[in-house]
């Protein structure tokens, strides 16, 4: 196999388990359109895509981990994640999908879920509501 049929197939993997794990509540709040739209351009990431986001995700937790729920959400240290975030949606999300409403009602999204909360908050205790709250400001 060569590299890029493997990175075809790990991307291919990824929307596959995707939509096992997150597909049907994602269609029921998103739409099919929306979600088969984010597979779609996930399919056609370039590595050099790929890596990108990989290094936002990244950067994202290193952000978060310096903020505690006593910071400013309005300072630049608890902005700076929410536009690295924006960035990173709009590597996945259809072109022109990204909106200040879509991405605050994600991150609500976030806080409402345990599997969400917990990916963020693996880079310090309340790092999810830090970047709900940061968004608010940020998408306001």
């Amino acid at each position: 196999m060569t590299n890029h049929d493997a990175f075809q197939k790990m991307k291919n993997d990824l929307i596959d388990q995707n939509e096992t794990n997150y597909g049907r509540e994602a269609r029921e709040h998103f739409g099919d359109k929306a979600v088969d739209d984010s597979n779609r351009k996930l399919a056609g990431l370039s590595e050099e895509q790929w890596q990108h986001q990989q290094l936002l995700a990244e950067q994202i937790l290193a952000e978060l981990k310096s903020l505690t729920p006593q910071n400013d959400p309005a300072s630049p240290q608890a902005q700076a994640p929410c536009d690295l975030h924006r960035q990173w949606l709009q590597i996945f999300w259809a072109d022109g999908a990204y909106s200040h409403q879509a991405h605050l009602a994600l991150a609500e999204g976030y806080l409402a879920d345990q599997r969400f909360t917990a990916y963020y908050d693996q880079a310090a205790p309340g790092a999810t509501q830090c970047l709900r709250d940061a968004l608010i400001i940020y998408c306001g």
